[in-house]
């Protein structure tokens, strides 16, 4: 049996029960190199279902005693119901971990991935040569569950999915009287701009069709953007252009910036294209 696959170490696993006591999920781990790392942290593929911060802390009280675990990046396609491509050419010293857990660190992983990151160097070697002693004797390790696994489990989690039509219901009416609320507060701050007057003394005209302040508003900025639009067109019949020097190089430079500009769209277009092999310029 492997103990390392192109630079992942292999660490079998085996989950409570005696179901699956006999076959062992593979775990696949590495030093993880990104700028932020501080060279404590530990990257791992092909996570087990329902894996968390507190699930790990277990596993490594269990490993390695001492060995903290400070936090826990999962992947946000991990639980996801659709199929995301993502490119695997990338080297995973590209991700950026933080301890808040950030939206962008998240969806950088890929699925059933996860960085952990212990609270000091030393709780890193910890952890990581007792990991690389499991995987050189292929001792097999029990993962922590939470609850056990099995067909009831993913009957449940696939239940929990669908709201019951009572919940359903309940869910709609309420949502059908906050849009009423809003609708009776839009009508009520309609009225009061109806009975404003401006500085020259006009009253707004509020007509019957006009049922939402955004229909008043609305109209009130077509018509400033129209004498916007007016006094500028004014303007530019007034000058000329190109004449003054400074002119001329404002368009040199606009010219050149927007050429650039389609440059690197090109080159990014062209970068997409053969990572996905469908690149041909011949």
């Amino acid at each position: 049996m492997v103990s390392e696959i192109k630079g992942f170490h292999v660490l079998p696993v085996q989950f409570g029960g005696t179901i699956n006591k006999q076959k062992p999920h593979y775990l696949y781990f590495k030093k993880h190199e990104g700028s932020q790392s501080d060279g404590r942290s530990l990257f791992l593929f092909n996570l087990p279902i329902e894996t968390n911060f507190n699930v790990l802390k277990k596993f490594f009280q269990t490993v390695a005693l001492g060995a903290t675990v400070e936090a826990y990046i999962s992947s946000k396609l991990t639980d996801s119901l659709e199929d995301v491509w993502l490119d695997m050419t990338q080297l995973t010293s590209g991700i950026e971990i933080s301890v808040s857990e950030d939206d962008e660190s998240r969806a950088k992983l890929p699925r059933n991935c996860g960085i952990i990151r212990f609270v000091d160097k030393s709780a890193f070697s910890l952890a990581f040569s007792e990991l690389k002693k499991r995987c050189s004797s292929q001792e097999k390790i029990t993962w922590p569950l939470e609850e056990p696994m099995g067909s009831q489990f993913l009957l449940n989690k696939y239940r929990s999915r669908f709201l019951d039509p009572q919940e359903l219901s309940d869910s709609v009416s309420q949502a059908l009287v906050q849009f009423d609320e809003a609708e009776r507060e839009s009508m009520e701050q309609l009225q009061q701009q109806a009975s404003l007057v401006d500085e020259d003394g006009f009253t707004m005209v509020v007509g019957s069709h006009r049922k939402t302040k955004a229909g008043i508003m609305g109209r009130q900025k077509l018509a400033s953007t129209v004498e916007v639009d007016k006094a500028s067109a004014k303007l530019k019949k007034k000058e000329k252009e190109d004449f003054y020097r400074f002119q001329l190089r404002e368009k040199k430079k606009q010219e050149m910036n927007d050429l650039l500009s389609k440059f690197k769209q090109d080159q990014e277009r062209v970068r997409l294209m053969r990572e996905k092999k469908r690149f041909r310029p011949y």
